[in-house]
C-alpha cells in the first residue's frame, strides 16, 4: 500500500469533508479493495483466512475476526517480512523505548482491559500521518475550538491525564511530542499526570502548572470537575479534550459548566485509530472515510440505522503493517444516517458503551471522590488475573471479583491486587477502606456482554 505523507494526509482527509455520502461509500470500496489485496499477499494470516474467496470479494463476504484469534497468530499477522514477535516483547518490555520506532520505523501501542489478553499493535507512517490530520482537520481546527486558534501553538501550555508506565497510545504520543519539542528548545509546556497520583497531588501541580490545553479520561476529568467547583482547583483552561471512555452528554456539560470552555470528544482505539470525533452540535461523527464501522446484533447480523446493536465490526483503512479488517468490538451503538446542521457529511453514532460508576468514599476527612480508572489501572496489567470487577459495597468497604487464569498463582495475584489497591487508597487519605478479594463471576449487564467494571452497591 502506498504510503502517505503528513500534507498528503492532510490533504486527503480535507477533501473528504467536501464529499457526498455516496462518493465517501465508493472511496470505502476503494480503500477496502487495496486494503485486502495488501492483507491477502503479505499476511500469512489473512491468506489462509480469505483462501477460497474470489479476487475483489465485497465487505460482507469477508469474515470478522476477533482480538484472541489474532493475538494468537501475531507473528502470521503482521505483514512486514522483517518482524519478530520476540523482537517486539522484547521492545515492549524495555521502558527505555518509550516514544522510540520498533524497527525504526513503527509506532507501538499496547491495550490491557478486563480480558487477560493484551493487545500490541504496530502503526506505520501511513496511520500514523493519516491519524494525525484526522484530529487537525475535524477536531483542532472544527467550529467547536474556533475561539482558541492557538491549540496547534507549540509554546500552549498543554496537561494531560494518563495510564503511564506502559506503551500505552496516548502516554507514548506524549512522550514522543515533548521529546520532540525539546529537541526544537521548548520546554517547560508539557506537564505529565499519572491517573494514579492521589487527587490531591494533581490539584496541586495543575494549580502551579496552569494548563491552556487539558486531556484525560472523562471520569478524571469529572473528578477534578468536582475540585475546581469546590475551589481547591483553580485553573482557567481554554480548551478540554476528552478519550478513551464513553463521555455522556451529562459528563460533556458538566466538565464545561464547571471550567468554563469547549470540551471536545475522540472516540478511539488502539485497533482502529479515531473512530468519529465530536462536532460543535454535540454528534459524534464517524471518520468513515478511513474507517468502517458495523453495528451488528448478538448474532452477527447488520442491525439497520437508529438500532441499538449489541456490537460493531470496525475495519481500519489505514493500517498497512497490521490489518483491522471486520474486527469485532463488544460496544453498543446507535447509527444515525441523517444529516447533521454542522454540515459534515458523515453519519453520526451513538456511543453506548460501559460506563463505570463512580467511586465516592468516607475519608478521614470528609468525602473522596475518585475516577474508577484509578482502580483499573492499577491491576490491569497484574498477571494471572483473567477478569476483574469492583464492587464498592459501602463507604468505607470495597471488594473486587476476580477469576483467574488457570496457570496463576493464585496467593502471588493476590498479594500484588492488594498491594496494588492499598497503595491508590492510602495515596488518596483512605487508609480506613476495608478491602477484600473473592474468587467469583462479574457482575454482567443485561444487554449484550459488556459489563461494569466498577460498581457502587449502596445508596449515598
Amino acid at each position: 500500500m502506498h504510503t502517505v505523507t503528513p500534507q498528503e494526509a492532510l490533504q486527503l482527509v480535507h477533501e473528504a469533508d467536501a464529499l457526498s455520502r455516496g462518493a465517501i461509500a465508493e472511496l470505502q470500496k476503494e480503500r477496502l479493495t487495496e486494503l485486502v489485496a495488501h492483507a491477502r499477499t503479505h499476511s500469512a494470516f489473512y491468506r489462509e483466512k480469505y483462501a477460497g474467496l474470489p479476487e475483489n470479494p465485497s465487505l460482507a463476504a469477508l469474515p470478522p475476526v476477533g482480538k484472541q484469534e489474532l493475538t494468537a497468530r501475531m507473528q502470521d499477522w503482521i505483514t512486514d517480512p522483517d518482524f519478530s514477535e520476540e523482537a517486539l516483547v522484547a521492545f515492549i518490555r524495555d521502558m527505555g523505548t518509550l516514544g522510540h520506532l520498533f524497527m525504526d520505523k513503527y509506532s507501538v501501542s499496547t491495550t490491557s482491559g478486563t480480558t487477560g489478553e493484551p493487545l500490541r499493535m504496530l502503526r506505520d507512517s501511513r496511520h500514523v500521518n493519516i491519524n494525525a490530520a484526522l484530529l487537525q482537520d475535524r477536531l483542532y481546527n472544527s467550529p467547536l475550538l474556533k475561539n482558541f486558534p492557538g491549540i496547534l501553538d507549540k509554546r500552549a501550555k498543554f496537561a494531560s491525564v494518563l495510564a503511564t508506565g506502559g506503551h500505552h497510545a496516548a502516554f507514548t504520543a506524549f512522550e514522543k511530542r515533548r521529546a520532540a519539542l525539546e529537541a526544537e528548545g521548548i520546554t517547560g509546556t508539557m506537564e505529565l499526570l499519572s491517573i494514579g497520583e492521589p487527587v490531591g497531588e494533581m490539584v496541586a501541580r495543575l494549580n502551579a502548572f496552569q494548563p491552556e490545553i487539558i486531556t484525560g479520561y472523562p471520569s478524571v476529568l469529572r473528578v477534578l470537575a468536582g475540585e475546581q467547583q469546590e475551589g481547591r482547583l483553580k485553573i482557567v483552561p481554554k480548551v478540554i479534550l476528552c478519550s478513551a471512555e464513553q463521555l455522556t452528554d451529562e459528563t460533556r456539560l458538566l466538565i464545561e459548566d464547571r471550567f468554563s470552555c469547549p470540551v471536545g470528544n475522540v472516540f478511539c482505539s488502539t485497533e482502529a485509530g479515531e473512530v468519529s470525533i465530536l462536532c460543535d452540535h454535540g454528534r459524534m461523527h464517524l471518520n468513515s472515510d478511513w474507517i468502517i464501522v458495523e453495528p451488528i446484533d448478538r448474532d452477527g447480523n447488520p442491525v439497520p440505522p437508529g438500532t441499538m446493536s449489541e456490537a460493531v465490526l470496525v475495519t481500519n483503512l489505514m493500517n498497512a503493517v497490521q490489518p483491522i479488517i471486520r474486527y469485532r468490538v463488544d460496544d453498543c451503538v446507535i447509527l444515525h444516517e441523517a444529516p447533521c446542521e454542522c454540515g459534515l457529511p458523515f453519519p453520526y453514532v451513538d456511543i453506548l458503551g460501559r460506563t463505570d460508576d463512580m467511586p465516592a468514599f468516607k475519608g478521614k476527612s470528609g468525602t473522596v471522590r475518585l475516577s474508577p480508572i484509578v482502580f483499573l489501572n492499577a491491576v490491569c496489567d497484574i498477571a494471572g488475573i483473567s477478569i476483574f470487577q469492583f464492587i464498592q459495597l459501602g463507604p468505607e468497604t470495597l471488594t473486587m471479583r476476580v477469576q483467574y487464569l488457570e496457570d496463576g498463582d493464585r496467593e502471588a495475584v493476590n498479594r500484588e491486587i492488594i498491594q496494588e489497591v492499598r497503595k491508590q487508597l492510602i495515596g488518596n487519605g483512605l487508609e480506613n477502606v476495608v478491602f477484600s478479594i473473592e474468587e467469583a463471576e462479574p457482575r454482567r449487564a443485561l444487554r449484550g456482554k459488556k459489563m461494569k467494571a466498577y460498581i457502587k452497591d449502596f445508596s449515598e
